[in-house]
C-alpha cells in the first residue's frame, strides 16, 4: 500500500470525546508543509487549529465542514502527490479509529 498518513480528529484534552470540523484551510490536491495549519476544531471548550504532523499532499478530505465526530475518526488521508485514488479508497476503507 502507498505511504499514506491518517489525519484524525484530535484529542486535545482528558474529557474531549468528539469534534466539529468548523473549517478547512486547504483544499484536495494542496501541497502540506510540517506545521501547516490544516483545519479549525471546534469543541464544547475550545476552537482550536489542526496542524500538519508531517508534510504531504492532501489527496482527500474525508469530513465535510460542520461534521461533529469522535476523536480519532479520519477527517482527512495525506501523502505523496502521485498517489492513485485506488490506493486512497483502499486506505479510507481499511481505516480503523483507535
Amino acid at each position: 500500500m502507498a505511504d499514506l498518513t491518517a489525519l484524525t480528529m484530535p484529542k486535545w484534552g482528558l474529557s474531549m470525546e468528539e469534534g466539529t470540523l468548523a473549517s478547512w484551510h486547504l483544499a484536495e490536491g494542496d501541497a502540506v508543509s510540517e506545521g501547516a495549519e490544516i483545519a479549525d476544531i471546534e469543541t464544547s471548550k475550545l476552537l482550536n487549529t489542526l496542524e500538519a504532523r508531517s508534510p504531504g499532499t492532501l489527496l482527500r478530505l474525508v469530513a465535510q465542514e460542520g461534521e461533529t465526530l469522535p476523536c480519532g475518526a479520519l477527517i482527512a488521508v495525506l501523502g505523496d502527490a502521485g498517489t492513485g485514488a485506488e490506493a486512497v479508497e483502499a486506505f479510507i476503507a481499511s481505516f480503523e479509529a483507535v
